[in-house]
């Protein structure tokens, strides 16, 4: 995959858009590159971050993707955490319905959950659609039950991403984690 593109000095973030990256293309850009040496945080933020995903992939057996965002997502040598969204199978988004379940999802996608246990965590976990026949939505009834919101909630994620905190004229870019 192309590396992550220079970060933008105005936002100090990649430029608007969404960029592919592998996982350890994501160490590699975020954590062990030479700009990067010397910070006290990203080298911790990233072993936190592996063990966060390795408890969410325990819930629903895979993740799909990743979306990072945020200061870990720029050229900011100290970031204070991760933000990310968890894009889920759909099915196995449907699975998790026991309480033991659904509780451990509620503190891992709550910050200060994450922080208490020693990991600088924001995260979200989304479904991804269920519809997979994607030249058929113009069809009546080629769409999966739900997956109207299904989308919404992803373009109301993908829109958040690429804001920034200051005015809503700057825009800012976000790694896509396909794994």
């Amino acid at each position: 995959m192309p590396p992550l593109p220079p970060f933008d000095p105005g936002t100090l973030c990649p430029p608007p858009g969404r960029y592919p990256l592998l996982w350890d293309e994501v160490e590699s850009c975020l954590v062990q590159a030479p700009e990067f040496m010397h910070s006290g945080s990203r080298s911790a933020l990233w072993t936190e971050l592996q063990a966060h995903r390795a408890q969410v992939e325990c819930l629903f057996g895979h993740v799909s993707r990743i979306w990072l965002a945020g200061s870990f997502v720029s050229s900011k040598l100290d970031p204070s955490d991760v933000d990310l969204a968890y894009l889920i199978d759909a099915n196995a988004f449907g699975a998790i319905t026991e309480a033991n379940d659904l509780a451990d999802l509620a503190n891992l996608t709550d910050r200060e959950w994450c922080v208490k246990h020693g990991m600088r965590i924001d995260a979200y976990c989304l479904s991804l659609p269920a519809t997979e026949a994607f030249q058929d939505l113009g069809v009546a009834g080629a769409m999966a039950p739900g997956d109207a919101a299904v989308f919404q909630r992803l373009g109301t994620y993908d829109e958040v991403w690429q804001r920034t905190r200051g005015t809503r004229k700057q825009r800012r870019g976000y790694v896509e984690v396909t794994l």
